[in-house]
C-alpha cells in the first residue's frame, strides 16, 4: 500500500514538473501566417467602437507603412510614432507614395498564442479608447479608411493602426 502512495505521488509530481515546464515556456505561436486573420479581427473591433458610436465603420486600408512601422516598433523598447530614420507617419506615407490625411495609433502587447493575440488586440483598443488622442483617432468621423499593420514575435504583437481620410 505504502509503495502504490509513493509511486503515485512521484508521478504525479513529475507530471507537474512535466506540465509547468511545457506551458511555462511556450514560444510564440501566433504565426506570420496569422497575421491576416488578426489583421481583420483589428479592424472588426475598431468598427465595433465606431458603430457604438453611430458612425460609419472604417474600410481596410492597404498603406505599408503601416506594416512597416508595426516591424520596427517589435525591434525597439519603447513605442514611437517615429521609424529609424525618424520619420512620423504623414512623412513615411509621403515617401511611400501614399496620400490622404493620416493619424496613427500603436500599441504593443504579449501574446502567447493566436486568441490571446486577439485578446491583445480588443484590449489595446479599449485602451486607446480610454486614451483621448487615441479615441479621437478611432471616432473622428471624417475618416475612411484604417490600414493596420501587425507585427507577432518574441510573445508579442505589434499593432499599428493608421486612419485615413480618402474618398470613398
Amino acid at each position: 500500500m505504502m509503495n502504490k502512495i509513493m509511486i503515485i505521488s512521484v508521478i504525479g509530481g513529475a507530471l507537474i514538473v512535466l506540465l509547468t515546464a511545457l506551458f511555462a515556456f511556450t514560444p510564440n505561436s501566433a504565426s506570420p501566417s496569422s497575421i491576416p486573420a488578426l489583421k481583420s479581427y483589428a479592424l472588426q473591433v475598431i468598427n465595433n467602437q465606431r458603430l457604438k458610436f453611430h458612425l460609419r465603420p472604417l474600410l481596410d486600408g492597404a498603406a505599408i507603412s503601416a506594416d512597416r512601422q508595426a516591424k520596427f516598433l517589435l525591434t525597439q523598447l519603447t513605442l514611437t510614432h517615429l521609424d529609424s530614420a525618424g520619420n512620423g507617419p504623414s512623412k513615411r506615407y509621403l515617401e511611400n507614395h501614399e496620400t490622404g490625411y493620416i493619424s496613427e495609433n500603436i500599441s504593443i502587447y504579449r501574446c502567447g498564442d493566436f486568441y490571446a493575440c486577439e485578446t491583445a488586440i480588443s484590449n489595446a483598443v479599449d485602451d486607446m479608447m480610454n486614451d483621448a488622442v487615441s479615441k479621437k483617432n478611432i471616432l473622428n468621423p471624417a475618416l475612411t479608411h484604417v490600414s493596420t499593420g501587425i507585427t507577432v514575435g518574441g510573445g508579442k504583437i505589434s499593432m499599428v493602426f493608421d486612419f485615413e481620410a480618402k474618398e470613398r
